[in-house]
């Protein structure tokens, strides 16, 4: 079930960067980079729960000289002892809202997938809007270093439990059968920041 669910979000990601093909025989700079960050749903800021760390990959081309297409592939990792795997795709606009020298604001919005399964190959898809504002800064030589913040939405699809035997806690027989599922994945509201470092070409 987990490769399959990998091979679905590359599935994805391909058809998103065909979204931006049209633009490639006028497509400006390239970039291309990684991102490190945090994300928090808000059922989990609500509880107290800490954020969880996202890692990804981005790449970068850009449609007009302010108007970028993005694709993002990121992994959230979950804490030690959850046996889920969530991932994620997400296509954006970046939009540059000015310069003021090497600083560049930009403005980003976009929507994606994501895929949570675990071990016992219980899985959930669900899908996502965010946006939010980031800061970069562009050195000579291509060397792109920035950071973002963003609000979002997330609607789980439903949800593929799986049933697995259940033992007691006294002799460790099988009691019966218990259903596990996903839970990290939450839907409603969530909020992430990331910093990226990226090369243009």
């Amino acid at each position: 079930m987990r490769h399959a669910s990998a091979a679905t979000l590359a599935s994805i990601a391909f058809g998103l960067v065909g979204l931006f093909a049209p633009a490639a025989a006028t497509a400006g700079p390239v970039t291309a980079g990684v991102n490190l960050g945090l994300a928090q749903s808000k059922i989990d800021g609500e509880s107290g729960a800490d954020a969880s760390h996202t890692l990804g990959l981005f790449g970068r081309l850009g449609f007009t000289p302010r108007v970028a297409g993005q694709l993002e592939l990121a992994r959230i990792q979950t804490d030690e002892y959850s046996s889920v795997d969530i991932r994620s795709a997400t296509a954006l606009l970046v939009v540059e809202l000015g310069a003021r020298g090497r600083l560049v604001p930009i403005l980003v919005a976009g929507i994606g997938l994501a895929s949570a399964s675990n071990s016992y190959g219980g899985s959930t898809e669900a899908h996502h809007i965010e946006g939010g504002l980031g800061l970069e800064y562009r050195a000579e030589g291509g060397l792109t270093i920035g950071a973002d913040a963003r609000l979002g939405g997330r609607t789980l699809h439903q949800d593929q439990d799986i049933a697995y035997p259940a033992t007691g806690c006294i002799d460790c027989r099988v009691t019966g059968i218990a259903l596990y599922a996903p839970s990290n994945l939450q839907e409603g509201e969530y909020r992430s920041a990331r910093i990226t470092v990226g090369i243009r070409f």
